[in-house]
C-alpha cells in the first residue's frame, strides 16, 4: 500500500517542519497520557480519585459522575474539557444545566483557570489562554454573549453554554456536559442528548482517491451531579450506567464518590493527604438537615411524595428562580402576606412571608421572600422560643415589612393557624390586639380578626385594632388550603427561590451578563429556610381514606422523621392567594355601557 502525502501550496522550512514534528509528538503523547499532558502544560495537579475519574471518562461515550458536595466535580469537569479541547481538534462542547446562570458558572470556572485566578491552583499556567482565538469584542477570547457564552481554540475546538429555552437549542451537534444533572427534566435531556447522534469519523468527498483518515474521538455525554430525586432521569441513568459498566460495556463509566470516601481516602500519587473536607463539617450538615446530608453528602436519592405528592419536585423547580430574599419592604409600597404556624413545645414554629404581585397578565400571584424559624438555638432539642420572644420577633418583622411612610399595617395581611396545640388564639392573636410600643420607640396599633367567632365581643372593645388577622382552623381548613397549594403551584402562581448553599448567587443583568451577589448571613439563613420549606412541601401527600375522605400528611417514610410546619405555612399562603384571586374575580369590573350610539325604537302605536 502506498502512503500518499499531499503537498501543500506553501513550502515549509526545515526548522518549521521540526517544530511541527515536536508539536505532533506532544499532541499524540498527550492523547495517550492526558493526565501527563494536563499536569505538564496546564500545571494542574489532581487527587488520585479525580485522576481516576478523568482517565476512565476519557474515551467513554457515556460517563456519569455521582459526587458529593465538595468533591470538586465542576472544577474537574473544567480541567477535563480544557485538556480534551486542546488535544482533539474540531471538538465542540455544550454545557447544559438547569439555568443559564449555572452554565455560565461552569464557563467562568474554565475562564478563571485559564486566567490563573484560582489561588488553590498554585502552578497553573497560561498555556490554555494562549490557545484561545481573540476577538475584537473580548480581550481574552472568552465571549459573554446573551445567546450563549463561548470561546474557540486555534484548533477549531469550541465551548458554548446553553440556555434553558429548548426551542432555541434544538439541532446542534457536539458533546454535552450536564452539570447539576439531578434536577434536569426528561424533556430537557431528550433535546440535548440528540447532539451526539453523529459519527464523527463519517465524511464524504468528490475525490476518486480513497484516503484512510484517522478515527475521530467520539462525541460524549458527561453527567455530573450530586444525588437528586428518583423521579428525575438522572437516577435511572445512574442505575443504567452502573449496570452496563459492571457487565463490561466499554462505552459506559459510572462512579459514586461520597463525602466519607473523600475524607478517609484522599491521596496524591498514592500518598495520603489531609482532606479538604472535615469531619466537623460533615457532622454539622447531618445534624442541621439529615435529609439534605443524605442526598448531597452520601449520594442517597430521595423518593419524595411519589404519585401522592401534593406538589411534585418538578413543579417546585419550575417555579423557582435565582434571587435574593427580601428582608424588609424596600419601597414602602409592596404588599405582604404573613403566614404563621405557632408552636411552643413539640412542633416547629414558623413564619413564612410572601410578597403579593399583581401581574398584568395572570393577575395576583405570590413570591416567597422569607421564612423565619422561631428556634431556641440554646435548647438541647432545638425547641421553639418562648412565646414572648416569638411575639417580639413578629412585631419587629411587621414594622419592617409594612415599610416607611405607610399607614399602619396597610401593607400586611396576617394568617395564623388557630389550632389549640400551638396557641394561635390565646398565645398569639389575643396578645396582638392591644396597642404596643415597638423597638423604634413608636406606638403601633394592635391587630384583630374581624370575623372569627372568638372575637365577637372583643371587636367592640378593641376598636383601634386593625382587622388584618385571619385565623385558620386546621380541622376545617386543612383540606382546603392544601388543595389551594396544589392548584396555585400547578398554575405557576407561587414563586420560590433557587439556592445551592453557596455564599453568593448569580443574578442575571441581561445581555448575557451575570452579577455575583454576595449574601449576608441573614439572607443565607432565609434561603436555607426556603429550601427546607420546599423539601417539606415535596413530601406532603394526599391520601384517600377508607370512608371516601381525603387526608393530607407527610409521606409514610418521613412522617416520624420531619416536621410539616413550613409546608403548612406555604399552604396557608396558597389559600390566601386563592381568596385574593377570587375576590378580584368577583369585583364589578364591567365598563358602563354607552347607549348614545344604540339604535332608536320608533312606532306609531300609542303606549
Amino acid at each position: 500500500m502506498d502512503i500518499y502525502i499531499p503537498t501543500s501550496a506553501k513550502e515549509f522550512s526545515q526548522r518549521k517542519l521540526e517544530e511541527y514534528a515536536k508539536y505532533e509528538k506532544i499532541i499524540n503523547e498527550g492523547r495517550r497520557s492526558p493526565i501527563w499532558f494536563m499536569e505538564t502544560f496546564l500545571g494542574v495537579k489532581l487527587m488520585d480519585y479525580q485522576a481516576w475519574m478523568f482517565m476512565e471518562t476519557w474515551n467513554k461515550p457515556f460517563a456519569l459522575w455521582l459526587c458529593s458536595r465538595g468533591a470538586g466535580k465542576t472544577t474537574l469537569a473544567a480541567v477535563y474539557l480544557q485538556t480534551k479541547m486542546m488535544l482533539i481538534p474540531d471538538y465542540k462542547v455544550y454545557i447544559s444545566t438547569n439555568s443559564a446562570a449555572q452554565s455560565i458558572e461552569v464557563f467562568k470556572k474554565i475562564e478563571d483557570i485559564a486566567l490563573q485566578r484560582i489561588p488553590s491552583f498554585k502552578t497553573c499556567t497560561d498555556i490554555f489562554m494562549h490557545e484561545i482565538e481573540n476577538h475584537g469584542s473580548s480581550e481574552t477570547g472568552f465571549i459573554h454573549d446573551p445567546a450563549g457564552h463561548h470561546f474557540r481554540l486555534f484548533n477549531n475546538s469550541e465551548l458554548v453554554t446553553l440556555s434553558t429555552n429548548l426551542n432555541a437549542i434544538r439541532g446542534k451537534r457536539g458533546s454535552v456536559l450536564y452539570d447539576e444533572t439531578a434536577w434536569q427534566t426528561a424533556e430537557q435531556m431528550a433535546v440535548t442528548e440528540n447532539f451526539i447522534n453523529v459519527d464523527t469519523s463519517f465524511g464524504l468527498g468528490t475525490e476518486k482517491v480513497k484516503h484512510y483518515d484517522p478515527k475521530q474521538m467520539p462525541l460524549q455525554l458527561l453527567y455530573a451531579s450530586s444525588a437528586g430525586d428518583v423521579t428525575f432521569p438522572f437516577y435511572e441513568k445512574y442505575r443504567t450506567f452502573a449496570k452496563k459498566m459492571f457487565m463490561g460495556d466499554k462505552n459506559y463509566f459510572c462512579c459514586d464518590i461520597n463525602a466519607y470516601t473523600i475524607l478517609d481516602h484522599s491521596t496524591v500519587n498514592g500518598e495520603p493527604i489531609k482532606s479538604h473536607l472535615t469531619r466537623e463539617q460533615i457532622e454539622k450538615s447531618i445534624e442541621e438537615d439529615p435529609d439534605l446530608a443524605d442526598r448531597e453528602l452520601f449520594n442517597k436519592f430521595r423518593k419524595g411524595g411519589g404519585q401522592n405528592a401534593v406538589v411534585s419536585m418538578d413543579t417546585l423547580i419550575r417555579n423557582s428562580e435565582v434571587r435574593p430574599p427580601l428582608l424588609y419592604n424596600d419601597t414602602g409600597k409592596k404588599k405582604f402576606i404573613f403566614c404563621y404556624d405557632p408552636a411552643r413545645n413539640f412542633d416547629g414554629s414558623v413564619l413564612s412571608i410572601f410578597e403579593v404581585v399583581n401581574d398584568k397578565i395572570v393577575g395576583y400571584k405570590l413570591r416567597l421572600v422569607n421564612v423565619v424559624s422561631m428556634v431556641d438555638e440554646e435548647s438541647k432539642n432545638k425547641t421553639p422560643l418562648p412565646m414572648p420572644q416569638q411575639l417580639k420577633i413578629i412585631k419587629k418583622l411587621m414594622i419592617e415589612y409594612n415599610g416607611e411612610r405607610s399607614a399602619e399595617w396597610e401593607n400586611i395581611e396576617f394568617y395564623i393557624d388557630a389550632g389549640a396545640g400551638g396557641g394561635g388564639v390565646s398565645a398569639v392573636a389575643d396578645q396582638l390586639m392591644d396597642d404596643w410600643i415597638g423597638e423604634d420607640g413608636l406606638k403601633h396599633r394592635g391587630i384583630i380578626d374581624p370575623e372569627h367567632k372568638q372575637y365577637e365581643t372583643a371587636r367592640k372593645k378593641y376598636t383601634n385594632a386593625m382587622p388584618i388577622v385571619h385565623l385558620i382552623d386546621p380541622q376545617g381548613y386543612k383540606k382546603v388550603i392544601y388543595d389551594a397549594l396544589g392548584k396555585m403551584t400547578k398554575l405557576n402562581l407561587i414563586s420560590f427561590t433557587d439556592y445551592d448553599n453557596k455564599d453568593f448567587i448569580m443574578l442575571d443583568q441581561g445581555k448575557g451578563e451575570f452579577e455575583t451577589y454576595e449574601l449576608s448571613f441573614e439572607e443565607k439563613l432565609a434561603l436555607v429556610n426556603i429550601n427546607l420549606l420546599k423539601l417539606e412541601v415535596s413530601y406532603m401527600c394526599r391520601y384517600e381514606t377508607p370512608n371516601g375522605g381525603v387526608q393530607y400528611e407527610l409521606s409514610k417514610d418521613k412522617k416520624n422523621k420531619m416536621h410539616d410546619d413550613k409546608a403548612y405555612t406555604c399552604a396557608m399562603g396558597a389559600f390566601a392567594l386563592a381568596v385574593l384571586r377570587r375576590e378580584d374575580l368577583l369585583k364589578d369590573n364591567k365598563k358602563k355601557t354607552d347607549y348614545s350610539s344604540a339604535p332608536l325604537f320608533s312606532s306609531n302605536i300609542s303606549f
